[in-house]
């Protein structure tokens, strides 16, 4: 098998550098690394883009990954604030201050500290808490990464399909209308009849609507990846790479474990259930009161003297002991665990799936590139001459054309149904497959 882990996702600081992405992409990245410059006589922003513009665009301006980056960001600060212990509390009190003499001469003066003292070691265990908060945070910004370029890649393998696509129909109405001028000057010469040049007429016709069907379906392909990359203002004529036309076989055992070990929806899965069971042992450890310990100074004016005081506060948990915190919490920590099950299951349902499309789009692309495309293109060839020479008549040229198309056509179709796969495969077991350079 030739797949082996592409990235590991140990990211745990909630800042990604520049220069890590562009180490990361030159690592992973099935295209030339080489970025495209602006076409002669168009903006910067009118251009041609690689696979790694479009990465690197999408991780600059997608929304949805800035947004779980700010995510973690908050964690961050949670967990911070955890960490600090309450603070004391400055208490004045003057008492049985004569109404007759406003001062403080004749009262009883009193300036005391109250601090609290959290027991039960329940401050360490809510440091945990968001400690283990932070870094299901941060597995789910990799899961975000992850997604957002498995969208950027299939997003781009649409563009170059369609482009493709665009330059097959172009092709087509060049063949077609090669052969309506052929006709046309055939039917002077009185070789055939006025009806061979309708149809043929017809034909050209049908040939430019697929032209603008298929310019059409590239400028939606186009928009749709500006949408990805988070830049739907930003135009762009087209991309630059080719489809990865063979990745070999791939052992569905194999990613299955890797999708076990690196995927990052089940870290932050398997984090959620540390989270609950922490969570139970901390509404377990609130049935144990907190202390307020307090220590002051009181001066006694009538009798002139100084006194020091010293007060405990503990509340007693007679009522309320937590229990219905501590039932939920209980009952949050099972449905982690089955949270985390239902998450496994469709992950290996959607990885089972996609590698099973993979061998048949492998099996369909062998099937057209060895035998259906090289026989289209030999009979094309081969009619088109005969037909030049009078051996054959416009049906058989027509018919051959028609075929060459759509065997074409069909081919790109699965081509890109292989790269979508791909890219979710990736995805999934968090693995690169095929050829690092797409060509």
């Amino acid at each position: 098998m030739h797949a082996h882990v592409y990235f590991q996702l140990c990211l745990r600081r909630y800042k990604f550098r520049i220069g890590v992405l562009i180490v990361f992409f030159d690592l992973c990245l099935f295209n030339s690394p080489v970025r495209s410059q602006g076409i002669d006589g168009q903006t910067h922003s009118e251009r041609k883009i690689s696979l790694e513009d479009a990465l690197t665009i999408a991780l600059e301006r997608n929304p949805q990954f800035h947004a779980i980056r700010d995510q973690v960001d908050a964690a961050l600060g949670a967990l911070r604030q955890s960490k600090l212990y309450p603070n004391p509390v400055l208490e004045f009190l003057a008492e049985e201050m004569p109404t007759h003499e406003m001062g403080l001469n004749q009262s009883q003066n009193l300036v005391a500290v109250k601090q609290p003292i959290i027991t039960g070691g329940k401050r360490g265990i809510g440091i945990k808490l968001n400690e283990k908060s932070k870094e299901k945070n941060e597995f789910e910004r990799d899961a975000v990464l992850l997604n957002v370029v498995a969208d950027t890649k299939k997003a781009f393998y649409k563009v170059v399909a369609d482009q493709e696509s665009f330059a097959i129909a172009q092709k087509v109405e060049k063949i077609a209308k090669n052969i309506y001028q052929s006709e046309k000057v055939r039917f002077k010469g009185g070789e055939i009849p006025i009806t061979n040049v309708l149809r043929a007429e017809v034909e050209l016709s049908k040939a430019r609507n697929s032209v603008s069907n298929a310019e059409g379906n590239l400028q939606n392909s186009l928009k749709e990846l500006q949408t990805v990359m988070g830049s739907p203002e930003e135009s762009i004529v087209g991309v630059t790479g080719k489809l990865l036309p063979n990745s070999g076989t791939i052992s569905l055992d194999e990613l299955e474990l890797k999708m076990a070990n690196n995927q990052p929806s089940l870290k932050a899965s398997k984090k959620n259930i540390e989270i609950a069971d922490t969570q139970v042992v901390f509404e377990e450890r609130q049935a144990m009161p907190d202390i307020n310990v307090s220590a002051g100074y009181k001066r006694l004016s009538q009798e002139n003297l100084d006194t020091v005081q010293f007060g405990i506060e503990v509340p007693a948990p007679l009522f309320n002991r937590n229990q219905g915190n501590i039932q939920k919490s209980r009952a949050f920590s099972r449905k982690a665990k089955n949270d985390y099950q239902a998450v496994y299951n469709d992950l290996l349902f959607q990885l089972r799936r996609d590698v099973t499309l993979y061998n048949v789009e492998q099996k369909r692309i062998l099937e057209y590139r060895d035998k259906i495309l090289p026989g289209a293109d030999k009979s094309l060839k081969l009619i088109e001459k005969g037909y030049k020479e009078g051996e054959f008549g416009y049906l058989d040229l027509l018919d051959a054309q028609r075929t060459w198309a759509e065997t074409r056509i069909s081919y790109i179709e699965s081509l890109k149904n292989l790269n979508l796969l791909i890219s979710d495969i990736e995805r999934l077991a968090v693995v690169k497959i095929g050829d690092s350079n797409g060509k």
